[in-house]
């Protein structure tokens, strides 16, 4: 008899990361993707709503709805968006998928506090772009916290940042409503953090694999990544693709490809560390008291082995 399958929201701001985790999660048959929410970061509002409604028909999934989010932080202003992934978040190749699906008419806020509430304890919620949506719908229902029945967060560092030397993107959009997130009590959070998100970036080996399977989703990753791949040799002489956001999906299909530890995490902000991650492991500084779980290493090979076996069912020797 098969187990059922998780039931998980993803809430993103698509870009190339973003689109790569989707896209695991809708070949994982251990995960019943039940919608998207869009939110601004990887791009502004309607390039990241349009980007992940073209995923989910990339995908075959059209009947996935999407949930356009919020345009602009807590403190109502826009974050600057990333420009690493092209100006269209995919880039450069957003527009070679062509798609009618129209996003919901229900925002994405209301969507998760009517959905999660009415679904106590059965929802996985992703939150791997800016945690905007998450944190306003924390503070329109006091009962959406202790509804969520796990808690899978792409952001933060405990080491080192990319938009700071202290802050990583997401945090540091909305660096308020990370810490929102993070302080509401939610039972069980897991942060997966550029320590470890950094290790997995798409490197030529891998990338070269993607265009020997010559498929037409093997071939719109390839071309996707391209763009990160030029942008961090130009920097940092450094031949990789940046894919953080899929770790948090390929982490729930398979916990053992990540080793774990407790910790109590809040963020700054504002100030010269705005949107830093305070990582305490065991709590240490906080009389032993832990509010997270956080990533803290990440075996490659493996996660290299379940993205190919999930995605393209082909293994590999790396």
């Amino acid at each position: 008899m098969n187990k059922e399958r998780e039931k998980i929201i993803i809430d993103c701001d698509p870009g190339t990361d973003d689109a790569l985790a989707i896209i695991l999660a809708l070949h994982s048959d251990k995960i019943d993707l039940k919608a998207v929410c869009s939110v601004t970061g990887n791009g502004a509002l309607d390039t990241t709503t349009k980007n992940g409604l073209n995923i989910l028909a990339l995908c075959g999934r059209k009947d996935i709805p999407l949930y356009r989010g919020s345009a602009v932080a807590l403190d109502q202003k826009q974050p600057a968006t990333v420009s690493a992934f092209g100006d269209d978040g995919l880039g450069g190749y957003a527009d070679t998928i062509l798609s009618d699906k129209k996003e919901e008419e229900q925002n994405a806020v209301d969507f998760l506090v009517e959905y999660i509430n009415s679904h106590p304890k059965e929802i996985t919620l992703f939150a791997i772009g800016p945690c905007t949506n998450v944190a306003k719908a924390i503070r329109k229902s006091p009962e959406f916290a202790k509804n969520i029945k796990k808690l899978v967060i792409m952001g933060g560092a405990k080491y080192t940042g990319n938009m700071s030397p202290v802050a990583e993107y997401n945090f540091w959009a909305d660096p308020q409503a990370a810490h929102e997130v993070l302080q509401a009590g939610i039972e069980d959070v897991t942060m997966i953090g550029l320590d470890v998100t950094n290790k997995i970036a798409l490197n030529c080996e891998m990338r070269e694999i993607l265009r020997l399977l010559d498929t037409d989703l093997s071939r719109f990753i390839y071309n996707i990544t391209k763009e990160g791949l030029d942008d961090n040799w130009k920097a940092r002489r450094k031949a990789v693709s940046p894919m953080h956001d899929v770790l948090t999906v390929a982490y729930f299909i398979d916990p053992s490809i990540v080793e774990i530890k407790p910790a109590f995490i809040d963020v700054v902000t504002d100030g010269i560390a705005k949107g830093q991650s305070i990582v305490d492991i065991n709590g240490h500084w906080n009389n032993n008291i832990c509010n997270a779980k956080y990533v803290a290493t990440v075996d490659v090979n493996k996660f290299y082995n379940l993205f190919f076996k999930e995605i393209f069912n082909e293994g590999i020797n790396c």
